[in-house]
């Protein structure tokens, strides 16, 4: 329950609170990556049209992730459908983290879409998983867990977002 937790429904709590801590500084390095191309700064209202980007690509991916989950559970199989799921949110945190060096702000939208993705299939499947392959005793935990993975997601988006 702790592994899929932290591959799936953590993932979603987490990416939903940790992208407000660098507002400012996302804004400063997409302003800083047009100059060093274009030569020239953008207007503020273009900032922040590209940071309302950034964010609200990520339930752009929820949905897109919500709908490969059927298909993925059919084909896949549970688990291994959440195992093949953590490439995502591992190629979401590799094109992030690459963002800077590759002077390139349009990773982060991808990496946030591809977040979006991990955490759309894991709210689908996971709760499924855990109820299927839970014994009876458990299943009620096993349900609630998706629950709990969340809520540590967002405590620890808020937390790793403190200064």
């Amino acid at each position: 329950m702790f592994a899929a937790g932290i591959g799936g429904t953590f993932q979603y709590g987490y990416n939903l609170t940790i992208i407000n801590a660098p507002t400012t500084h996302i804004q400063k390095f997409v302003n800083e990556t047009w100059l060093e191309r274009y030569g020239s700064e953008l207007d503020s209202w273009v900032i922040t049209l590209i940071w309302s980007i950034i964010v609200s690509v990520f339930p752009l991916g929820g949905f897109m992730g919500a709908l490969l989950a059927g298909p993925m559970a059919i084909r896949l199989g549970r688990k291994k459908s959440l195992l093949f799921n953590n490439l995502f949110i591992i190629l979401s945190a590799i094109f992030c983290g690459l963002s800077r060096y590759a002077k390139s702000f349009e990773m982060i939208i991808l990496g946030r879409i591809l977040a979006g993705v991990n955490s759309g299939v894991s709210m689908c499947i996971q709760p499924m998983y855990l109820g299927e392959s839970a014994p009876r005793k458990l299943r009620g935990t096993g349900a609630l867990s998706c629950a709990v993975s969340t809520a540590i997601g967002l405590v620890m988006g808020q937390v790793v977002g403190l200064r």
